[in-house]
């Protein structure tokens, strides 16, 4: 029963981010979050079938359009997640304020004593 206002702050939040101009979703969110993992997917698999190791197994070698493969979906990987913090951020800020200002006003509402007005 604690958790029924953050749920309902949760559920109104997410209708109006339907109705909202630029729609960072929670379906948005998971989308991006996919499209990244596959990413780091391609990277572990180009490094797992094309890494070799020369000189008695002491030094690695990949091939040079490989390296440069790897180094471009390692930016779009950065780059994507990035973003998929930021959009994470921009999404939860105002759920994170409610539920903390929830939680002060709980927590400081013995404390404090109302001056009589005269």
């Amino acid at each position: 029963m604690e958790a029924a206002p953050d749920l309902i702050d949760e559920m109104r939040h997410n209708e109006s981010l339907q109705s909202a101009t630029f729609k960072i979703t929670p379906t948005l969110l998971g989308s991006l979050k996919d499209f990244s993992n596959v990413v780091g997917l391609f990277i572990s698999l180009f490094q797992l079938f094309f890494l070799r190791r020369i000189n008695n197994y002491r030094e690695p070698y990949v091939p040079e359009f490989i390296s440069l493969t790897i180094l471009i979906l390692g930016l779009i990987q950065g780059f994507s997640s990035g973003i998929l913090i930021a959009f994470y951020a921009v999404n939860k800020y105002a759920l994170v304020t409610k539920s903390g200002w929830r939680i002060y006003n709980h927590s400081n509402k013995n404390r404090v004593t109302m001056m009589p007005n005269e």
